[in-house]
């Protein structure tokens, strides 16, 4: 089953987006979290209010050395539960502080995944996902569709996870979807976006017009 979380720390945002699209919970990071305007203590708050036991929450480290992104590891999923999954860039600190999270039974996403053998060394060990950066591939002439078929080949006797992030545009997300990634998280304008046509919005008007040039006021169970 295909996954969609929103790349989002707005939580009024998420509840909105959730109402009429499904989806499978939500990811943040340092810059995404930076962003937010009120009290962070606060929000992390309504983030957990809204996840626990219901949707997936990713929140990456702050830190940068192993003890100090065991540690945080610990810490945050003590406080958003077991659908917390803890995002680790794949340095070589991080690659190795994905493997000790493994063992302790912390979910792990590696992030700033930007080539087919950062995922693979993540999934070895023991990624739950990985999130190759889609757009940032792009940026640098990297064929990113390519590399994540190349990762969904070389994963493919792992349980490890795709995660698709980085996205500017709704092609690059059918694009990446198609070629083998089993989730995607995306910012709030891109989702909202992906629902929307003006050609829909034309139709709907249509048929309100034609309604109402034939049957007025009247609604469609007042002929019953």
């Amino acid at each position: 089953m295909m996954k969609i979380l929103i790349d989002s720390a707005n939580v009024e945002k998420i509840k909105e987006i959730s109402k009429y699209r499904e989806i499978t919970g939500i990811t943040t990071n340092p810059t995404i979290l930076s962003k937010v305007e009120g009290d962070i203590e606060n929000i992390l708050k309504e983030l957990k209010e809204f996840t626990y036991n219901k949707y997936e929450i990713h929140v990456q480290t702050t830190e940068s050395e192993v003890e100090g992104i065991l540690s945080e590891a610990r810490v945050l999923r003590k406080f958003f539960g077991e659908t917390f999954h803890i995002k680790i860039p794949v340095t070589k600190a991080g690659l190795e502080s994905i493997k000790l999270c493994s063992r302790e039974g912390i979910k792990v996403t590696a992030t700033a995944v930007l080539s087919p053998m950062q995922a693979l060394a993540a999934a070895m060990n023991g990624a739950s996902y990985v999130a190759p950066y889609v757009n940032r591939m792009e940026n640098v002439g990297q064929d990113a569709t390519e590399t994540i078929s190349v990762i969904s080949d070389l994963l493919i006797d792992y349980p490890t996870e795709i995660l698709a992030a980085s996205f500017k545009n709704i092609r690059q997300i059918q694009e990446v979807l198609l070629q083998g990634a089993e989730a995607a998280t995306i910012s709030p304008e891109l989702i909202e976006t992906s629902i929307w046509h003006p050609y829909t919005d034309k139709s709907v008007l249509d048929f309100e017009i034609d309604w109402k040039n034939k049957f007025g006021d009247k609604k469609i169970i007042d002929m019953i």
